[in-house]
């Protein structure tokens, strides 16, 4: 018996955050479908499971900026969590670079922009 890695897959918003309820950012499926009767009610479940399929994300740093990141002050809780971040404009500041390296076990930045934030810290966090 041939032994092999089981991978889950769940997609539910393509990298770069366009697959939502429409084609602009005024329509926003964070937003919006925790309006619409039969969609809200089983809204919460989506991030349940999507937080139980394993310890690996990958993302946007738009995505990230959108859902708060960059103005979060609490101190998180750390996560054995390993996030892999697009971000080429950048959408993440400092302040959402440092919450995102204070929760987190890993945090990787990819981006080919020489003057995102991520350069300026990683010598402050051993973990991005």
């Amino acid at each position: 018996m041939l032994e092999r890695a089981e991978t889950t897959l769940c997609l539910v918003i393509s990298l770069d955050g366009k697959i939502t309820t429409g084609s602009t950012d005024n329509l926003d499926s964070d937003l919006d479908w925790k309006r619409i009767v039969g969609v809200k009610e089983g809204f919460s479940q989506y991030y349940k499971v999507e937080q139980l399929l394993g310890p690996n994300y990958l993302n946007s740093g738009r995505v990230l900026e959108k859902v708060g990141f960059n103005n979060k002050k609490e101190v998180p809780q750390k996560e054995p969590l390993r996030f892999v971040v697009v971000d080429r404009k950048p959408h993440l500041n400092k302040n959402g670079i440092g919450y995102l390296c204070n929760w987190l076990e890993k945090l990787f930045i990819a981006t080919n922009n020489p003057k995102h934030p991520a350069f300026e810290l990683k010598s402050r966090y051993e973990n991005l």
